[in-house]
């Protein structure tokens, strides 16, 4: 048997992983000193990590349907129809003819048929204005057009048909029969009417005609006596 001496150390004590036992609270202390930078690290990037883009979603307007013409459609009513007149002067002249245009649009939904002709769709004109007792018709574009002339439209919608016709600044009658009076001076009006459907009229278009006075007839010369009769 061997007898420890008195004054030898004893060996330290260890914990069951062979660690020091004075060692281990300072283990565990960085431990949760790396728990927590990673907790707040997590944080961080959840926080500034870029949200996801938020799907776009857009309404588009449905562009009109274009026109088949294999698909059956109904005549064009009056609602479904707009008609605008533009002239290319308001002041009018002898031998200065005027310039109209006429434009047809569907303003409906679906396409429709209208007829046409230049006898149907026509511009008249008018001394005084449109619609009161005392205007006079004194021209329009159906009086001199071919009345046997047909003319279908298949307007889709938003279609516009146009067409332009000229004034020449002279009467006309239903027939075209020539030697009609001159015009005087005086404000005129213009308007566009669908004849096979009431209602379709365009707003009024106002003109001034205006006649150029004559010039005064010159004078006679004198006589070179200087007697006005001429007699010495």
């Amino acid at each position: 048997m061997v007898n420890t001496p008195e004054g030898a150390e004893r060996p330290q004590d260890h914990d069951a992983e062979g660690a020091p036992a004075g060692r281990r609270p300072r283990r565990v202390g960085r431990v949760l000193v790396v728990l927590a930078v990673l907790v707040f690290a997590g944080i961080g990037v959840a926080l500034t990590w870029p949200e996801s883009d938020v799907p776009i979603v857009s309404d588009k307007a449905n562009p009109p349907k274009p026109v088949d013409p294999n698909s059956a459609a109904a005549p064009c009513e009056a609602d479904d129809l707009d008609v605008v007149l533009a002239a290319d002067r308001q002041t009018v002249t002898p031998g200065v003819p005027v310039g109209f245009t006429m434009s047809l649009r569907n303003e409906g939904p679906v396409q429709c048929l209208v007829a046409a002709p230049k006898h149907g769709l026509a511009v008249t004109v008018y001394q005084g204005e449109v619609g009161e007792p005392e205007a006079e018709r004194v021209w329009s574009s159906a009086d001199c057009a071919d009345q046997d002339e047909e003319r279908l439209l298949l307007l889709g919608p938003g279609d516009v048909d146009t067409t332009e016709v000229s004034w020449s600044d002279s009467r006309s009658v239903p027939g075209c029969e020539s030697g009609q009076p001159k015009l005087t001076a005086g404000e005129y009006t213009a308007q566009v009417t669908l004849a096979d459907i009431e209602g379709v009229s365009s707003d009024v278009v106002r003109m001034t005609y205006t006649v150029p006075e004559p010039s005064g007839s010159p004078s006679p010369s004198p006589s070179p006596s200087g007697s006005p009769s001429g007699k010495p």
